[in-house]
């Protein structure tokens, strides 16, 4: 499965983002306006609302948001250290490891089932995600709520014209992806 999630340009106010799924559009995400912590929530084509991700605290430095289901259940994306996070589910923990440059591997139980590419080139404010995942091991939309979660916490540059984000280029990630990963 091929993922993109495009966040608007010119978003001074709101964080918009357009998701699509193999090349078409199927959610849009949108922060709240008047909300004391970042939130924002996921809608599919037809406004429904799927998920929200909102901030658990003002914490600066750690990733500490949850994803809320329409159905009242949550689970919680949290900061292992300043490269690595995770979401525990019913299939285990789903691991996000950052790498060199722009790329983080996404992990389940260890195992690499995604790749995350970032764009390195942010014009007006648009951060650009590419994600290749297998969807039998994971719920792609826990993906997609980490990636609005990281995006609103650290990459976030919405006042920037043009912003080069080279990513981190002198880290030793805790596991090593395999660049050149490729659903089977």
């Amino acid at each position: 499965m091929n993922i993109r999630i495009a966040q608007s340009k010119f978003n001074f106010i709101l964080d918009q983002y357009k998701i699509s799924v193999d090349g078409r559009l199927k959610y849009k995400a949108r922060s709240k306006l008047f909300a004391v912590y970042p939130q924002i929530n996921i809608y599919n084509i037809d406004k429904r609302k799927i998920i929200s991700v909102e901030k658990r605290s003002n914490d600066i430095n750690d990733l500490d948001f949850f994803i809320r289901f329409n159905n009242r259940s949550y689970c919680t994306i949290y900061t292992n250290n300043l490269i690595s996070y995770s979401i525990k589910n019913s299939k285990g923990s789903i691991n996000f490891y950052e790498q060199d440059k722009n790329l983080i591997g996404v992990f389940l139980n260890q195992e690499q089932i995604g790749l995350i590419n970032k764009n390195k080139k942010v014009v007006l404010g648009s951060d650009i995600y590419d994600v290749l995942l297998n969807p039998e091991c994971v719920d792609p939309i826990l993906v997609m709520g980490f990636i609005i979660a990281y995006d609103c916490q650290y990459k976030n540059n919405r006042d920037s014209l043009v912003f080069y984000d080279q990513g981190n280029l002198l880290i030793d990630p805790i596991i090593k992806i395999d660049p050149n990963w490729k659903l089977e």
